[in-house]
């Protein structure tokens, strides 16, 4: 019987398709594999180019051949080191950043903060994490060869938003299904009216049993956040507006993490923003065994200053335009 008597055509017709198939398959093996021209293969198959042409469009229509771009995620090492000499890191990864996009390079310091992590977790760790694109960016990278025995932990209150790239609460389920892990959500916004209103809803069992896994992490993935033109980064639209951030300015801020906002040499500011936010806080992370932070981009080089000046990262996964401007700053 032939292979294609159940698709209820004629012998004629099935063996023409299987001609027409090997035909296929012949031309785009020839064109990728040998790498003849169009030209070259029709006189090897005795047909017209166009006829070439049109094999191998059905090639790549029918899935036979497919396509895979594998970015060269570069690192710069001369740039890694004078950053652990300097702020006293225990790692550093610096992306090669060439003449990429800003898209692109932030998905490049995702794809190396995403190789960093994978050589370091391990079955029973508990993760911490934050918000932010390229937080987004490191576990879309991640890709795990096994199930790991691990739990996940939000870090900081949830915005309600319907965006997963900035919703601590989505990334926090996408990285424990890489794994096979648990994870625990952290069921409180990220920033309320006022203290008192703050400290009632970190009394709360849940909450409070959620920040305090949070704060017995053996590792954090958090974003470092800048104070922009706009809002200090993606996770602070809708709660800030100009008065705040002109007011965060009046007080020294460059940069926030962990929904804490800091001066240029990493202090926290003495400010009502910091004391509504919800979350483990500066003061949290310093007690997890290791914080790693992932940046991107120029514009973020003062806020990523601020947090090696105070400390609070033990592993910088960023690009070679912002430590560049990071070490020009902080050598001066």
């Amino acid at each position: 019987m032939s292979r294609h008597a159940s698709d209820g055509l004629p012998d004629d017709a099935n063996a023409r398709a299987d001609q027409d198939d090997d035909l296929m398959i012949e031309a785009a093996t020839l064109y990728y594999e040998e790498q003849l021209t169009q030209a070259e293969i029709g006189q090897r198959l005795a047909t017209s180019r166009s006829t070439v042409s049109r094999l191998l469009r059905d090639a790549r229509a029918r899935g036979v051949v497919q396509f895979t771009i594998h970015h060269p995620w570069a690192r710069h090492s001369r740039l890694e080191a004078r950053l652990r000499a300097t702020f006293g890191l225990r790692d550093a990864r610096v992306l090669r950043a060439g003449q990429r996009s800003p898209e692109a390079v932030l998905d490049g310091v995702g794809a190396l903060a995403a190789r960093y992590l994978q050589g370091v977790i391990r079955d029973g760790m508990v993760l911490g994490v934050s918000y932010g694109r390229t937080i987004a960016a490191t576990i879309g990278h991640l890709t795990p060869t096994r199930p790991l025995d691990l739990v996940v932990v939000q870090l900081l209150g949830a915005l309600g938003s319907d965006n997963p790239l900035i919703e601590g609460s989505n990334l926090a389920r996408d990285l424990a299904a890489k794994y096979g892990a648990t994870y625990r959500y952290l069921y409180a916004p990220l920033v309320v009216e006022d203290a008192r209103t703050r400290d009632r809803f970190v009394q709360e069992p849940l909450v409070q049993d959620v920040l305090a896994v949070g704060r017995q992490a053996d590792i954090a993935l958090v974003g470092i956040g800048v104070l922009g033109d706009e809002a200090p980064s993606l996770i602070y639209r809708g709660y800030l507006g100009v008065a705040d951030i002109a007011r965060l300015r009046a007080l020294g801020a460059v940069g926030n993490m962990c929904a804490q906002f800091f001066d240029a040499d990493g202090v926290q500011l003495d400010t009502d923003l910091n004391q509504r936010a919800i979350s483990i806080g500066l003061d949290g992370l310093k007690g997890i065994g290791l914080v790693v932070a992932a940046a991107s981009g120029r514009q973020k080089a003062p806020a990523i200053l601020g947090a090696l000046r105070g400390g609070h990262v033990d592993v910088l996964i960023s690009d070679d335009e912002a430590i560049e401007a990071v070490l020009a700053c902080g050598a001066s």
